[in-house]
């Protein structure tokens, strides 16, 4: 394996290819230039193949197909040259690549929120009398683990384990019926699975279903980092600002999750719409009411009100901030002329959506900090803890 010399200045970041979203995105002409970009990771000297490194190992062990594939060598100088391997269905030392970069960039994002290193949830064995913790160092990580239509991150194995499976389209020109879908590609489904094993390992309680908040919130909270991640990459949000013509509150790319997940298992459309859904042709919003968080105890319904409630947060204050520039582009009036707007307005717009994805993530990263152990509820993260009157980001009761 290749080595630094000690007298270079070690770089901060080790830049990788990857899908922004998955793979699918990239056959349509539209999106296909802005799918694949370069993630930038915190630069890790210790990295073995695998990877293998501070926070995670990846074990690319295929029990369906009886295979064990070799692993890849990031620091390789083949691939550090060409920002690591180029995306690929087909290649197993990508797939590898790709889990790596999102993890460790879904890492990166707690750890700036928090201000601190993140830990994985201990083992936790009888012993006699009493029970016996084992530090976790590093998180599995199995790219193939599973012929399945799933992906999932398991407490007791410390692991997250990623399936692929034959595809079943709606649309027969989106996927070749029976190619394969690899849940391991699929950006928005490695940062949620990332995730709750992130939330286990800060309060391990939160698995307990003491509360209907408690599995709607781990879904929920899993969906808000997949989804506000999406605005952390430029050229992705400049493409969809200029298609939505500056709005993020009506249906574009950025707030859907798991598109290739969905398509491929009989539906048009994305698993999970983050805010909204097509209901007899016509895209509607998602809104957070109280009455359906009453009816609500399903957990991924439940949890999708909270991406509501945080996305209309998000929203707002991007409103806010570019109210002017909608302003001085539109001569005061606020409605966006015909044709595409114009693209230093697009850089600026696209510019403040990413200032403000990102301190709203960070926001509601850090108020985990200030949430009970156990018995987790949507008032919990959503209330100022400063002053329990104010609602920290989003007033859920007004509606």
């Amino acid at each position: 394996m290749a080595s630094l010399n000690p007298s270079y200045i070690k770089p901060s970041f080790r830049k990788l290819r990857g899908y922004a979203f998955d793979p699918i995105t990239s056959l349509d002409l539209d999106t296909a230039d802005i799918n694949q970009i370069i993630y930038k990771v915190p630069w890790e000297n210790d990295l073995q193949p695998g990877p293998e490194g501070e926070y995670i190992k990846v074990i690319d062990r295929d029990p369906g197909s009886n295979a064990l594939y070799a692993p890849v060598d990031l620091n390789d100088p083949a691939i550090l040259a060409s920002d690591g391997l180029s995306p690929s269905e087909t290649n197993p030392q990508f797939h590898q690549q790709m889990v790596y970069a999102v993890m460790m960039t879904t890492i990166k994002n707690f750890e700036k929120a928090l201000g601190s290193k993140v830990m994985w949830s201990p083992i936790t064995r009888q012993e006699g009398r009493g029970i016996k913790t084992e530090f976790v160092k590093r998180l599995f990580v199995y790219p193939h683990a599973v012929r399945d239509q799933n992906a999932y991150y398991s407490p007791d194995r410390k692991a997250v384990l990623f399936g692929y499976y034959n595809a079943t389209p709606s649309d027969a020109g989106l996927f070749l019926p029976g190619g394969i879908v690899y849940s391991c590609l699929s950006h928005d489904i490695i940062a949620h699975e990332t995730t709750h094993a992130l939330l286990d390992g800060l309060y391990s309680y939160f698995m307990e279903p003491t509360h209907p908040d408690v599995g709607g919130f781990h879904e929920g909270f899993a969906d808000i980092v997949a989804l506000l991640q999406h605005f952390t990459y430029p050229e992705i949000v400049k493409n969809q600002i200029r298609m939505a013509k500056g709005k993020l509150d009506t249906e574009n790319l950025l707030v859907k999750l798991a598109v290739e997940f969905g398509q491929s298992t009989g539906e048009y459309k994305s698993l999970r719409d983050a805010i909204g859904e097509t209901i007899d042709g016509e895209w509607k919003r998602k809104e957070a009411r109280i009455t359906d968080y009453e009816g609500n105890i399903e957990c991924h319904d439940r949890g999708a009100l909270l991406v509501a409630a945080v996305f209309d947060a998000f929203t707002g204050i991007y409103k806010n901030r570019t109210a002017d520039l909608v302003r001085i582009a539109t001569g005061g009036s606020g409605i966006m002329p015909a044709g595409e707007i114009h693209p230093d307005l697009v850089v600026r717009l696209a510019d403040e959506a990413s200032k403000a994805a990102s301190h709203v993530l960070n926001m509601c990263v850090r108020a985990l900090d200030y949430c009970p152990p156990v018995d987790i509820s949507y008032v919990s993260l959503l209330k100022d803890p400063a002053h329990h009157h104010r609602w920290y980001l989003y007033p859920l009761h007004m509606h």
